[in-house]
């Protein structure tokens, strides 16, 4: 089982934090990441919501009572633009008919995009899955630094990995 490291937590809770628009997350390990995000959750307090469409919004620590009126994508974002307190609606993209929704929901719903003080969007999706709107409108929170060098031990020196 993929376990995020703790560095790799507070990142995420930071750039969640910090965020000036809504943001997306792109890994195959999304039971993972929603499993830290509850983490963040517990330990800092921080209300966050999780939806399904079979549900609507919840609340990730305690996954009881669904919000009412948010099973559709467009009604959960309309209702989160209507909070007055701070909260994270996180929308996991990672089966098709989530990913065709939220694909068929976002471009026309800009005006539910937009993040405030008390408000913030993570969309969760598939590494392989292509969905250009995020891209070219949100902020990618990327779990690996891609600009990272990778180094090996050889011959008692480090250099450079072919990896």
């Amino acid at each position: 089982m993929f376990k995020l490291s703790l560095s790799t937590v507070n990142n995420i809770e930071k750039k969640i934090r910090n965020a000036q628009v809504f943001q997306y997350i792109a890994s195959d390990n999304s039971e993972e990441i929603i499993e830290s995000l509850r983490q963040i959750s517990v330990r800092s307090g921080m209300a966050i919501y999780i939806w399904s469409s079979e549900l609507g919004l919840v609340n990730i620590k305690s996954r009881q009572t669904p919000l009412p009126a948010t099973r559709s994508i467009l009604e959960a974002l309309k209702y989160a633009n209507k909070n007055h307190y701070f909260a994270v609606y996180v929308f996991p993209a990672v089966n098709t008919v989530d990913l065709l929704e939220i694909k068929s929901t976002l471009p026309s719903a800009q005006i539910y995009l937009n993040v405030n003080d008390n408000t913030r969007f993570l969309f969760l999706i598939n590494e392989d899955a292509s969905f250009n709107y995020l891209a070219v409108s949100g902020e990618e929170i990327e779990l690996v630094n891609k600009h990272t060098k990778k180094y090996k031990l050889r011959d008692g020196k480090w250099v450079l990995s072919d990896v």
